[in-house]
């Protein structure tokens, strides 16, 4: 049954926007390549598909809901609201502040760059996971820098890439920032680079759906080989196993989570929110950013991105937030598609959270950097530096 409410949301939505980059489409499909994925490996885990069904079910039905609500309002009102810039070829302002920064990006990753390597002692991936583990401690206070530096130094590097034809210029930058993300031990910023770099390049044509397609495959290989290099005793009976834990344990252990009252509302949904208004003098207890490990019987500490909302309200929140993350991602499809360059940049770096849908959150939990990350694309896109000018 689930199976195939998940097949007629596929079909419906491909039908319905006839577009394999609409994250309405991506999302169904993401959820029906995982559901299929625990199916043939259900003997591992002590849950049944009975018991990860409800989650899959109300989310992906509100997430579709929410799509073709804001479908629905843009045909009647959304598309009157929102002006249509001439085309993407219309990017002045953007390629000047490109160039215009580009120094700065450069400098900003010199600078920081010799402070990690100084941290890290050698480059062997054992210090660097040490290290890495070290910045992550609490809430992450010590990464927080090198963190927001790699975010940023993404976000400028990707509008780059996908703006200006390759050069010697951007290799160096590339190359500086590969480095710097290698030493930070981090997967998931290497993954928040690449998945905008690639839908991006999609949008635009730059690249063919098979050269994606064949260059995904290739980029999800090398995240597995550096996923299992992590381990000190691997063998190949653990590899299933382990890539199981990390991409497919998340429901069972969310299914298998107690659901415990929380102190106020939103604790968990909202925890940036509530940190925020901590740090202006309030005494209001934070939820942990790292969850407890629990056996299902494969060990985790990952729920997918539906915890704090299954947590704080139930199967309702499983339902509604999701339903309301449809409407905002549809609503920046069709914004992209009326020649909206932000709109665009802002969807690619959002389907980063989207593929991490399985495995952790990173909608409400990011939200300091989705401010950032809007803030940065919106001030290259639009702000004219004049005092920059030469004539």
């Amino acid at each position: 049954m689930t199976l195939a409410l998940l097949l007629i949301l596929l079909i419906g939505n491909s039908l319905l926007y006839r577009s394999l980059l609409n994250p309405i489409v991506i999302q169904t499909g993401l959820w029906l390549m995982y559901y299929l994925i625990f199916w043939y490996n259900q003997a591992y885990f002590a849950v049944n598909l009975d018991d990860i069904t409800p989650f899959i079910v109300m989310s992906c039905l509100g997430f579709s809901l929410g799509g073709v609500i804001c479908w629905g309002l843009y045909q009647k009102v959304l598309f009157q609201m929102i002006p249509t810039p001439i085309s993407f070829d219309d990017t002045t302002i953007l390629d000047k502040n490109l160039l215009i920064f580009y120094p700065f990006v450069l400098l900003a990753l010199v600078i920081t760059l010799p402070m990690i390597v100084r941290e890290v002692g050698q480059f062997s991936w054992g210090d660097i996971q040490e290290l890495r583990n070290t910045l992550v401690e609490g809430d992450g206070k010590l990464f927080g820098l090198y963190g927001l530096i790699q975010t940023l130094s993404s976000v400028y590097l990707v509008l780059l890439l996908t703006n200006t034809s390759f050069s010697w210029r951007s290799g160096i930058l590339l190359l500086v920032f590969m480095i710097y993300t290698y030493l930070l031990g981090s997967r998931g910023q290497l993954i928040f680079f690449v998945m905008p770099l690639v839908y991006n390049l999609l949008w635009k044509g730059k690249v063919l759906v098979g050269q994606a397609i064949i260059g995904s495959f290739l980029f999800i290989i090398f995240i597995v080989l550096i996923t299992l290099g992590r381990s000190s005793d691997l063998s190949w009976d653990s590899v299933i196993p382990m890539l199981l834990t990390y991409f497919t344990a998340s429901l069972p252990a969310l299914s298998l989570a107690s659901l415990d009252p929380v102190p106020y509302f939103g604790y968990n949904t909202f925890r940036v929110v509530w940190l925020w208004i901590g740090r202006l003098g309030f005494n209001i207890p934070v939820a942990p950013v790292i969850s407890e490990w629990i056996s299902t019987p494969l060990p985790t500490n990952t729920y997918s991105y539906l915890k704090p909302y299954y947590m704080d309200f139930g199967m309702l929140g499983v339902f509604v937030i999701p339903l309301l993350l449809g409407f905002v991602y549809n609503l920046l499809y069709f914004r992209a598609k009326r020649f909206h360059l932000s709109s665009l940049y802002v969807l690619g770096f959002l389907m980063y959270a989207l593929f991490m849908q399985p495995i952790e959150e990173q909608y409400f939990r990011w939200l300091t950097n989705w401010f950032y990350i809007v803030f940065l694309i919106k001030f290259l896109e639009k702000v004219e530096i004049k005092w920059f000018d030469t004539k």
